[in-house]
């Protein structure tokens, strides 16, 4: 398997993602038939499989078996990652040069549980259940060519401490080396959900020995400022920044964000 050169280019200039999967699967105004039903309507992930030509276009995935349960897709995770992989591997070498390589990023999303909630439905799920999902889960992307495995959208510490446990074990399996890359979510006060500030999710992750830090989602660039600085002044590790457009608001059932294109285009040149 090929060798992933994500953070040697790190140290030599800025690497742009690109990413909104979501909202650019909305925007396509997708058919039941493209997603393989009408029992799998509006269940991205299962593009990989029954429309790849539009993930192609898009390359981006994040399935996890608990994130897909509600569709009886839990046991084709390792197939639905790879394949995602797969095609954006073919997509990014298409467009590669010596110069400017293109990597791939494969996303790991969060589970839709958190361990460390008291909640008896949201907090009904162990940190051993999620390691495996999470294993599980790498498994396909690191066998589809990723060149780094990206932990992001976090919202409880306990929950990340899994996913990069179960990340390193799925590349000790596959006998590779791999960056991880860990972006937790913070709200307007600079917390992630269950009240873990960015100095305390920085101590854990390197901890960790995670490759790069960051944050992405949620508020949008404008509340990223402050812990976005925090992170440049107190880590030596290479610094993620990949903000949502605002806080998406829900408009007849598609996320609608507050900043345009242009807007956000000025808030990434700031940073």
């Amino acid at each position: 398997m090929r060798e992933s050169g994500y953070l040697e280019t790190l140290k030599e200039r800025i690497v742009v993602f690109d990413g909104a999967m979501g909202s650019s699967v909305q925007a396509l105004g997708l058919s039941a038939d493209d997603y393989g039903g009408p029992k799998l309507e509006g269940c991205i992930d299962h593009l990989v499989l029954s429309r790849p030509d539009v993930i192609r276009d898009l390359h981006a995935f994040r399935a996890n078996r608990l994130s897909v349960a509600e569709y009886g897709l839990s046991d084709k995770i390792v197939e639905l990652n790879e394949a995602a992989a797969r095609i954006a591997r073919g997509a990014a070498d298409e467009f590669a040069t010596a110069e400017r390589p293109r990597f791939v990023a494969g996303s790991i999303g969060p589970s839709g549980y958190l361990p460390s909630a008291s909640d008896p439905t949201l907090g009904n799920v162990t940190y051993a259940e999620l390691l495996e999902v999470f294993r599980e889960q790498a498994q396909g992307l690191i066998a589809g060519g990723v060149d780094l495995l990206i932990i992001e959208t976090g919202q409880d510490i306990l929950e990340m401490k899994a996913a990069v446990a179960g990340v390193r074990k799925a590349l000790g399996e596959a006998g590779v080396v791999r960056p991880i890359q860990v972006q937790p979510t913070l709200d307007t006060s600079g917390r992630m959900l269950l009240g873990t500030n960015i100095e305390a999710a920085l101590v854990t992750l390197e901890a960790l020995r995670v490759d790069v830090i960051g944050l992405n989602c949620s508020t949008g660039p404008e509340h990223m400022r402050q812990p976005i600085r925090y992170l440049c002044e107190n880590t030596a590790l290479p610094v993620s920044v990949l903000p949502d457009a605002g806080i998406p608001h829900n408009v007849d059932g598609v996320a609608v964000y507050g900043l345009t294109p242009e807007e956000l285009a000025d808030a990434h040149d700031e940073f």
